[in-house]
């Protein structure tokens, strides 16, 4: 059975359950009690049931992904999956290729960039040194859009991969050719998850090489500060019970500070807040080596994991000095948790309700600094979130500010008051306010680095 029909099924299976469960409890439950007994117990039992649903189908697809996909002809796709999404240039990209393709599967591979039919790489085997083959695909695909598509023995289109002699991807401006007698025996939906890396992957191939050309050729810094921002999310993502707010002001043009949202589910956000040592171009890979692996990953639930893959990241780049501290929240109104690591960040800050007026907590950190030597620990601390808790994310730029008298913004009266006010404030009015005393708060001195802030306010958690 496929991927695609085990996850159907499975998700039929656990609804049908929960269904006769439910219905099970109805029927014992209208003999000893009364209407309005029975509605409130069946509202609870329903909530009850389909959380419960949930979690077991999040489980059961999750274990069918790794046993399917995961095994056999196909777990070799899905190993060089791995392999790409850990990949950032055309060498690494190369060197993939060979080890989980050309040795794994025997196939036979040719990279072609698209608006010049330039052979970028192509195995060393008698198919791909046939010189007619490359004039034969470009007669045969270069009029296709984006996609993916299997080719049969005569290098033709087939529909599926029954009978395929290979497959070939088109994305992002270049043409990926894969020849291979294993595709009958892959499950498409491995197809499809590679043809989906290979568009995050070009796509950060792009971005890199442009940083790269345009400090080279151009020495125009401000060009390479748009390119990153490009790294920086265009928009922050809607959440019903949640509201954002953003502020980003690098010291110069090209900054070590990001920032990023994700939006997981109707529950789950995933916040970062991060600072890359040093400046220049420099950072601004390090800055996008870390947001890319980040919204690359499967799993954007598992923090501790997603510090480890940037470490791994970072370091595998080959920079001796270059490193970040970086804060993930992982937000979820569902369970009405917080679940957070702070990378050897600043304390970052949550602002509550209680019964005595509004408390201030403090994250403090729980690992080490990222991208420098390997982290084999990563403590994930968890917290209780509640309506009108307010998360507040910044960079040393902001608290590490000290006015004429050397106080620090983070120990000031004036810092506390905002803060506490929090709670009866919007997210964009506290970032406005939380920017505009950092601005404020040198006087007639120079801020001396870059100023980052995220702020989030928890809406109604019990509606």
């Amino acid at each position: 059975m496929d991927y695609r029909r085990a996850r159907t099924l499975a998700s039929a299976s656990t609804w049908s359950i929960a269904a006769v469960l439910f219905g099970g409890f109805i029927f014992a439950a209208t003999s000893g009690a009364g209407f309005i007994g029975t509605s409130i117990a069946a509202g609870i039992t329903f909530l009850i049931l389909f959380a419960a649903r949930r979690g077991i189908f999040v489980a059961l697809d999750d274990h069918l992904y790794h046993t399917i996909l995961g095994q056999g002809t196909t777990g070799l796709i899905a190993e060089f999956v791995d392999r790409v999404r850990t990949c950032f240039t055309m060498p690494e990209f190369v060197a993939a290729i060979r080890e989980s393709l050309e040795k794994s599967l025997d196939a036979s591979v040719v990279l072609i960039r698209s608006n010049t039919w330039d052979v970028l790489y192509a195995s060393p085997a008698a198919l791909t040194a046939d010189p007619g083959l490359v004039p034969t695909l470009k007669r045969n695909f270069r009029e296709l859009s984006e996609g993916l598509v299997f080719v049969d023995s005569a290098f033709n289109l087939t529909v599926n991969n029954q009978g395929a002699r290979g497959f070939f991807i088109f994305c992002k401006g270049y043409y990926f050719f894969v020849f291979t007698r294993i595709c009958p025996y892959v499950d498409q939906d491995a197809f499809r998850v590679l043809y989906g890396e290979l568009l995050i992957f070009f796509d950060r191939v792009l971005t890199v090489a442009r940083l790269f050309d345009i400090a080279a050729l151009t020495k125009e810094w401000s060009q390479i500060a748009d390119t990153q921002r490009s790294f920086l999310p265009e928009v922050l993502p809607e959440q019903p019970k949640l509201s954002l707010a953003a502020y980003w002001r690098p010291l110069v043009n090209v900054s070590g500070d990001y920032y990023d949202a994700i939006r997981i589910d109707d529950d789950r956000t995933l916040l970062v807040m991060g600072d890359v040592s040093g400046k220049g171009l420099g950072a601004a890979l390090v800055m996008g080596i870390v947001i890319n692996t980040i919204r690359a990953a499967n799993d954007k639930t598992d923090l501790a994991a997603l510090i480890r893959a940037c470490d791994d990241a970072i370091r595998g780049m080959g920079f001796e000095d270059k490193y970040t501290v970086m804060f993930l929240g992982l937000i979820d109104v569902g369970s009405k948790r917080l679940r957070y690591v702070n990378a050897a960040m600043p304390e970052q800050f949550l602002v509550v309700r209680t019964i005595k007026g509004p408390v201030i907590r403090r994250l403090g950190s729980t690992c080490g600094i990222v991208g420098l030597v390997p982290i084999y620990s990563v403590e994930v601390e968890e917290i209780e979130l509640r309506t009108d808790d307010v998360l507040v994310l910044t960079t040393d730029g902001l608290t590490e500010i000290v006015n004429a008298d050397g106080v620090s913004i983070d120990q000031s009266s004036e810092f506390t008051k905002l803060m506490n006010g929090a709670l009866d404030t919007t997210a964009d009015e506290l970032v406005d306010r939380l920017a505009t005393l950092g601005e404020t708060w040198v006087a007639d001195k120079k801020l001396r680095d870059d100023i980052t802030i995220l702020t989030v306010k928890v809406g109604r958690l019990w509606d």
